[in-house]
This record gives structure tokens, C-alpha cells and sequence, in this order.
């Protein structure tokens, strides 16, 4: 017999043979950070998206929210079309309106939005 190295079986390796240190994971780039961001994001959009269809839907069926969305909205689009009528008559057609002290009127736009929650209150008593 002759005193030759064998080689090893093919898989394993050698103890004296030194092993490759595994490489460090690295840490994300600002790209791939950026990008599992908006992933994130976008999944987060979508459970608040489903949840929010979820409750419009449950809303919607109901005639008291529905009654007073039409309200709400009938209210402001009247305080939207009075100012809007108000400065298109003074600014566009030259009529001399009279100066509203806006610091005088935010007062009874408060007075007006409580006396409408206590009316709306006492009706939905009543029915």
C-alpha cells in the first residue's frame, strides 16, 4: 500500500481544509427599503379601503345617516352658493354689497349649526 491522500467522497469535505466564512447579510439599499414600503403601503390602502366600503355600505342602508348626509349636504351647498353669489354680485357685476365683518359673522354660523343640532334632536324624539 501506497501512503496517498485519498480525496475525499464527493459532499464532504475535509477537516483541515478551511471552510468559506458565509458572506454577512447586507442591509437593504434605500431602493428595496423604499420598495417594501410602498408594498406595505399599498396593502395597508387596501384593508382600510375594504373596511371603509364595508362601513359606507352598512351606512347606507340606514335611513337616519342617510337622511342627515342629504341635510348636511343641502346646508352647505347653500353657505357655499350664498358666499359664492355674494362675491360674484360684488367682485364680477360691481354691485355695492355691504361689508360683512367676517369676524362678527363666524359667531352666528356657531349659533346656526347648534340650533340645527338641537332641532334635528327634538324631530328624531318626535318619530
Amino acid at each position: 500500500m501506497t501512503d496517498q491522500p485519498t480525496e475525499p467522497a464527493a459532499g464532504s469535505t475535509p477537516q483541515d481544509a478551511p471552510q468559506p466564512s458565509p458572506e454577512p447579510e447586507r442591509p437593504p439599499t434605500f431602493e428595496e427599503r423604499m420598495e417594501r414600503f410602498g408594498r406595505e403601503a399599498g396593502q395597508a390602502g387596501e384593508r382600510f379601503g375594504k373596511r371603509a366600503e364595508e362601513a359606507a355600505n352598512r351606512w347606507s342602508r340606514e335611513p337616519g345617516v342617510v337622511h342627515a348626509a342629504d341635510t348636511a349636504g343641502r346646508v352647505w351647498g347653500l353657505i357655499v352658493l350664498a358666499v359664492g353669489l355674494w362675491f360674484f354680485a360684488d367682485v364680477t357685476l360691481g354691485y355695492d354689497m355691504p361689508s360683512i365683518a367676517w369676524r362678527d359673522l363666524w359667531p352666528l354660523a356657531l349659533i346656526g349649526i347648534g340650533l340645527l343640532v338641537l332641532v334635528r334632536g327634538m324631530t328624531r324624539r318626535r318619530t
